[in-house]
């Protein structure tokens, strides 16, 4: 499933409609939340997506203004509490919460709905709100294959997202690539890639912020204020968005199909220090400095669209265990005497005498790991075509060296390139 989203043109009306029914979502919402909660209350059950919209069709029978809208539609505010409820029981947290008007349901989706594709402009109308056109492009251009139409506003207009049930694309390089993340540099690829660190630039989002707090509370210049700061955060978080795709798509493209991460708990990573009063957390600032500049870099958004892309290009993206993975040599998979710290950037093995980049020689341990989790019909994924042949990673046994022979584990380490003729 891919999802392909345009930016919609309403008139006057339709954005009237549209107001109007996301409001009516947000209380369909809250009362389907209200009922289950009362319903478990009760009797000790709780109550299915099936009977709650049993009771939509009745409240339609009776409401004029329910029936002004479109059944299916309105369906998606039914689905939403019932995802929210699954998602609670099967994480153990997170337990669905009312929408307030400020913070209301912002998006709805359908089923029954198809688009029309009518030359370079693709339509869509929906009872009780109206025509949504936009323009299409060559990315979704058969409506056979849209499974899912969904409705978002956002605070720079409205967008329809097409959510589409296309083939498998087979592109990238075939080629296994193992990648560390990490705040000093935002990634670093096995192949002795580096891609720099991400800086925000937050300049407009201040100068809107000092804006915002000179207005006197409750005015409606403050409400504008308010408006433009949304949207310049909106902005800014669309460019980092994209900026990752670009980064994705050419890792994918150019680096590998195979990819190798560290298995990483992001947000226990980026948990506060502070602790309680009882118990109060030690060196508080520089944790949150820390804090800030790993979710700076975007490493949950990262991995999860070089998940995806990997799968969609054949390839495979696996996780593995991110211990020793700094710390290890990758030549001869020693471990130094004193373990390294965050301001040591060069790593040099005592034993073997190999030296690379602290983050090159973690990210070529990731794919060591990973290549024993690849799903390729074997241990070792596909190979890569070069201009001069076809190039192998190889992950081979060596005994122990000399100088590490009380290290009990088995070294495992990346064989050199061997170049042979196809």
């Amino acid at each position: 499933m891919i999802t392909y989203t345009y930016k919609a043109k309403l008139n006057a009306h339709t954005h009237r409609n549209l107001a109007e029914f996301l409001t009516q979502q947000r209380l369909l919402y809250n009362g389907a939340l209200q009922e289950r909660i009362d319903c478990y209350q009760k009797t000790g059950e709780s109550i299915s997506l099936f009977d709650q919209r049993g009771s939509l069709t009745t409240i339609r029978h009776s409401d004029e203004w329910f029936r002004k809208f479109d059944r299916w539609c309105q369906d998606s505010a039914l689905v939403r509490v019932d995802r929210a409820f699954k998602r609670f029981f099967r994480e153990g947290r997170g337990f669905p919460r009312f929408k307030s008007a400020k913070r209301g349901v912002m998006s709805f989706e359908t089923l029954q709905k198809k688009p029309i594709f009518n030359g370079k402009y693709g339509m869509v109308k929906l009872k009780g709100l109206g025509r949504f056109r936009w323009r299409q492009d060559a990315r979704c251009g058969d409506r056979d294959t849209v499974k899912l139409l969904r409705v978002v506003q956002r605070p720079t207009g409205v967008f329809i997202q097409l959510v589409c049930d296309v083939a498998i694309q087979r592109f990238g390089l075939n080629r296994a690539i193992g990648i560390d993340v990490g705040v000093h540099v935002s990634a670093a690829l096995s192949d002795g890639t580096v891609i720099p660190r991400h800086t925000p630039d937050r300049a407009e989002i201040r100068r809107k912020q000092r804006a915002l707090s000179r207005c006197k509370p409750g005015s409606k210049r403050r409400q504008k204020r308010r408006q433009e700061l949304t949207r310049a955060c909106y902005r800014a978080r669309v460019r980092r968005h994209n900026a990752i795709h670009r980064l994705t798509n050419d890792i994918v493209k150019k680096h590998g199909k195979w990819i190798a991460v560290e298995a990483l708990d992001i947000q226990a990573m980026t948990a506060s220090a502070k602790g309680t009063a009882e118990c109060p957390g030690r060196q508080v600032k520089p944790k949150t400095g820390l804090n800030r500049s790993i979710l700076d870099q975007n490493w949950g958004t990262f991995i999860s669209q070089l998940d995806y892309k990997a799968a969609s290009a054949g390839g495979q993206l696996v996780r593995v265990d991110p211990k020793y993975t700094t710390q290890r040599c990758s030549n001869c998979g020693g471990l130094p005497v004193k373990s390294l710290t965050l301001k040591d950037r060069w790593y040099h093995c005592t034993y073997c005498g190999y030296g690379d980049d602290r983050d090159v020689n973690a990210s070529k341990n990731v794919l060591l790991k990973g290549l024993a989790l690849f799903d390729a019909g074997g241990a070792i994924p596909a190979v890569s075509a070069t201009e001069n042949g076809i190039r192998t990673w190889v992950l081979i046994d060596t005994e122990p060296c000399n100088e590490c022979e009380n290290h009990t584990e088995v070294h495992k380490r990346l064989n050199r390139y061997r170049d042979a003729k196809p």
